[in-house]
């Protein structure tokens, strides 16, 4: 057997736990994944509930589970081998993203973006690669609202996100780097379908303000 095999099926377990509906479901019977914009996570949590509490709820629960996925991989291969601890990383990201339960019960693919799951998982392991990549997205979010007057963080996360390959590389190890282009693959897909329509809003607005 492979020894990613493994690692990538602990973390997919993990990941697969649905925080997101769990709690929504539990704080108000709602269906995280029928409403909103119908991604489980921490923002259609918040967007659903209203309840500030509901969504760092969530996404503490989310960066668990990726924290917890690393943990399992330490635990089976009784080391810190980078390699498996990225397998499992992008194991919690995909079971995350593309829940089997959910996708199951509601016959479409359904899940979150991963962002938080992934955090938690490089924290453990990888966490300059965290600090630089809230920081970048930080800088970037900034950017955008000054040139384009744009405050959804989405282009700025893309951004973030594939800066993460070089900088983790620097940072760190190319097997580090290769765990990076995972969440990235996994990840940024996700977020691409937003953009448009946010800097569509953005021109429209900066053509009211004119």
């Amino acid at each position: 057997m492979h020894p990613a095999v493994v690692p990538f099926l602990l973390g997919f377990a993990v990941g697969s736990i649905p925080a997101a509906w769990l709690v929504v479901r539990l704080a108000t019977k709602q269906d995280v994944v029928r409403e909103g914009s119908g991604n489980v996570g921490a923002a259609n949590a918040l967007r659903v509930t209203r309840s500030k509490w509901v969504g760092i709820a969530v996404l503490v629960l989310d960066a668990c589970k990726g924290a917890a996925a690393v943990w399992l991989a330490v635990a089976w291969q009784g080391g810190w081998a980078v390699g498996a601890l990225g397998w499992a990383t992008v194991g919690a990201v995909a079971g995350h993203n593309f829940n089997p339960w959910l996708s199951i019960a509601t016959r479409r693919l359904a899940g979150g973006k991963g962002f938080a799951a992934a955090a938690g998982a490089l924290l453990v392991f990888r966490p300059l690669v965290v600090a630089g990549w809230l920081l970048t997205c930080l800088v970037a979010w900034l950017g955008f609202r000054r040139a384009r007057g744009i405050t959804d963080d989405a282009p700025a996360s893309v951004i973030a996100t594939i800066a993460m390959i070089p900088a983790a590389w620097l940072l760190y190890d190319a097997a580090t780097a290769w765990t990076c282009a995972g969440i990235n693959l996994l990840c940024v897909p996700k977020i691409l379908p937003e953009l448009p329509a946010v800097f569509a809003e953005a021109r429209a607005r900066k053509g009211q303000d004119a």
